[in-house]
């Protein structure tokens, strides 16, 4: 009954917001260029009507557009398509919004994009999900690059000061990513020493649980004429959290130079660096049960964690991207990219069933480790119009390599652990004896190798034609301690197809298919890994783009069916005690919708609605992750109020999450089921502008102080953050 009423309540919001969006759709189909003034000064032209050059882009002036949404991407396929040309479900998360809501990180972005949910196994390792699958594939710039070192999933403890925008293209990418699960691919889109003048601008803040935070971001033409321009943006924050004796500490530093070699030349070469020093961090769940079967009523700040723990991640990275245009209208791009991670950890967790009364019953386990990751990725295609039967088309071709190896090591321990009192638990207990000689764990060499094709066919002059395929070859070599040498190649031709139907000039439909290619590293009980995960996904839905483009609206249905879908058995772990153990799900099918409405509905006023709810099932099983939400809702909105008090913009927005069932092992290894109700999070902010150089802004998070948990159907439980406030000060010198 619950789903049911779920998905009355959403196709209610969903309705409201398409009938709102009917008027404008006549003004629209007739619209020509037009420069629309963003909050803050900023200028964008958005284009209203494709012209008849492919390769025509969106011009921004300034370093960051005002709007919460994009007129194009080629995130999905390549080419240049505008949103109401690209058959899927794409989300743009802005410069604009991250800086209103104040997202900061790459998992305060997730959660609050349409159709995304996240879990977490701890504090530091956080799972992103959508229809029902999880988040494998990210990219920079649209090169695809590897997940965390810590978990297969995009790496949620990246900050967002280095971004222009993050894209989230939902459903199959294998067009582009070659390997990956139906379920979204993020890609990080970074900023560019794009302005011919100079600008920099400053930004302070200081929020809950004293967490501060310095911006600064600036750029400058490097010579008379501004053909060479550089831009250095760079961050640090600290603080404690909502968790006892938790604290974070990371720093960033990003620099890019651009060179226009000639007017249809551009050379970009730039270096990322992120480190995170958390400290007093947790690994894995906390006790949830008592050993009489009876739910443990701990408060939100309780942290598992030893003082001593900290768990160090760095990030660094460095590109060479060339594009050249020629004169027929073609493009051809070249990006190398390298990438190194690493992560040094010293760990402690805490398991069992404690007796209610004693606190007796929990065994603690320690665990010291060294990790390092190493990727370097090749990325060249070419980009163009093809004149065929009287029409214009347009073609792309690629191809792209990855090779990347990890290392993982630990440092054992003899160390008598003994047992802890968990009722009188503080944190306090004695430094293990750590090993100073590393054994190796997993060593594991993964290889990919793809070429690509698609194109977008004009079969009439309403009708469109994307098509293309990818095939892509995969390797993994592994070298376990405990289970030996695992060696797998994959060989696989990924198609894609997809058709757009302009009803008007601003309002089409589109209908999309391909299949599904997913290697996973998820191990089942003899310690092997899964087959990949295979299967086929199809996309059907309506998009439109009003008010001269600034506001773009989609509805999409979706249908995903998939084999070998990795289900975690609760309770269940290898022979070292920490690996997860999974089995294989066939016949998996995930069904549902999406509808978003997001940009700006005038010039003072930007927006975004979000909404989605799926159902995913597999024969013999039910319900494939019971503990993910099936319905979210996504919501935000600032205004800048008129006259006299122009300088003053607030706003606010709602995000909901259905009620879920999550399970949990007891103390007999069987499988209960804890309810959480509805989730429901109000957060708002307010920012009043000086001046054109000075600004005061204060933002609030859950202001409702909602309890709940964040889990996984591993059995890992965490408390969500409780209310908080940052304020921001912001001058801009240029």
């Amino acid at each position: 009954m619950r789903h049911r009423f779920c998905a009355r309540q959403c196709a209610s919001w969903l309705l409201l917001s398409m009938a709102s969006t009917v008027p404008v759709l006549a003004q629209t189909a007739t619209a020509d260029q037009d420069t629309v003034a963003g909050q803050g000064g900023h200028k964008s032209v958005i284009r209203s009507k494709p012209a008849s050059k492919t390769l025509e882009q969106v011009k921004v002036e300034g370093q960051t557009s005002s709007t919460y949404s994009s007129d194009d991407t080629n995130a999905a396929t390549r080419l240049p398509l505008s949103l109401l040309d690209t058959p899927q479900s794409v989300s743009i998360m802005s410069r604009q919004r991250m800086t209103d809501q104040q997202l900061n990180s790459v998992r305060a972005v997730l959660d609050n994009t349409t159709g995304v949910q996240s879990n977490a196994y701890d504090s530091e390792r956080v799972v992103y999900w959508s229809r029902g699958f999880q988040i494998e594939n990210m990219a920079y710039d649209g090169v695809p690059v590897a997940s965390g070192l810590n978990v297969s999933s995009v790496d949620g403890s990246l900050d967002t000061s280095v971004y222009d925008r993050v894209e989230v293209v939902r459903g199959a990418t294998g067009l582009l990513s070659g390997s990956g699960s139906p379920s979204a691919m993020v890609n990080f889109v970074r900023k560019q020493a794009d302005s011919k003048t100079a600008q920099a601008d400053i930004s302070v803040s200081y929020g809950s649980w004293a967490t501060k935070r310095l911006t600064a971001d600036g750029s400058t033409p490097l010579n008379k004429s501004g053909t060479v321009r550089g831009r250095l943006v760079v961050t640090h924050e600290d603080g404690n959290t909502y968790q006892t004796r938790a604290r974070n500490n990371k720093n960033v530093l990003y620099g890019v130079v651009d060179w226009d070699i000639s007017p249809k030349t551009l050379l970009s070469v730039g270096y990322e660096y992120q480190r995170s020093m958390p400290r007093g961090i947790t690994w894995g769940s906390f006790p949830v049960l008592y050993a009489d079967g009876g739910q443990i009523p701990l408060p939100r700040n309780f942290n598992p964690a030893a003082r001593w723990t900290y768990w160090n991640n760095m990030t660094q990275s460095a590109f060479i991207d060339l594009k050249h245009e020629f004169a027929n209208g073609w493009q051809i791009h070249g990006e190398v990219d390298h990438r190194k991670t690493n992560a040094d950890s010293v760990l402690f967790y805490s398991y069992g069933f404690p007796d209610r009364t004693t606190g007796e019953g929990i065994t603690p386990y320690a665990y010291k480790s060294y990790q390092s990751g190493r990727q370097n990725m090749f990325d060249l295609y070419a980009s163009g119009p093809v004149w065929a039967f009287g029409r214009e088309h347009e073609l792309v071709g690629g191809i792209y390599t990855s090779d990347f190896n990890t290392d993982s090591y630990q440092f054992p321990t003899d160390t008598d652990l003994g047992t802890i009192d968990f009722n009188h638990w503080n944190g306090n207990y004695p430094y293990p004896d750590f090993s100073s000689q590393k054994q190796m764990v997993t060593l594991t060499h993964i290889k990919q190798e793809g070429a690509y094709i698609a194109a977008r066919i004009q079969l009439a002059d309403p009708l469109k034609l994307v098509t293309g395929a990818r095939y892509t070859r995969w390797s993994n070599d592994t070298n376990d301690a405990t289970y030996g040498v695992y060696n797998e190649t994959k060989g696989k031709v990924v198609p894609y197809a997809g058709l757009i139907y302009n009803i008007l000039p601003d309002l089409t439909a589109f209908a999309s298919y391909t299949k599904i290619f997913d290697p996973q590293t998820n191990r089942g009980a003899n310690g092997a890994y899964l087959e990949p995960m295979v299967g086929t996904s199809s996309e059907v839905g309506i998009k439109s783009r009003n008010f001269n483009g600034a506001l773009n609206t989609s509805l999409t249905f979706f249908n995903t069916r998939e084999s070998n879908v990795a289900q975690a058995i609760p309770g269940e772990y290898l022979a070292d005690g920490i690996t997860q153990v999974y089995e294989p799900l066939n016949g998996t099918r995930s069904r549902g919708f999406e509808f978003e409405t997001s940009g700006s509905i005038t010039d003072n006023w930007n927006a975004t609605l979000g909404i989605s709810h799926y159902n995913i099932k597999a024969p013999g099983y039910g319900n494939v992750h019971p503990s993910l939400p099936r319905a979210t809702i996504r919501s935000f909105t600032t205004y800048t109020l008129p006259g006299a008090w122009s300088g003053l913009s607030v706003g606010g927005g709602v995000n909901w999450q259905n009620a879920t069932n999550i399970p949990v092992a007891d103390v007999d290894n069987l499988t209960r089921t804890i309810h959480q109700r509805s989730v429901m999070l109000l957060g708002l902010m307010a920012r009043y502008a000086f001046n054109n150089r000075m600004s005061l802004q204060i933002n609030g998070d859950n202001l409702l102080h909602k309890k709940y948990f964040i889990a996984d159907d591993s059995s890992d439980f965490a408390f969500g953050q409780p209310a908080s406030f940052m304020v921001t000060f912001n001058y801009k010198f240029f």
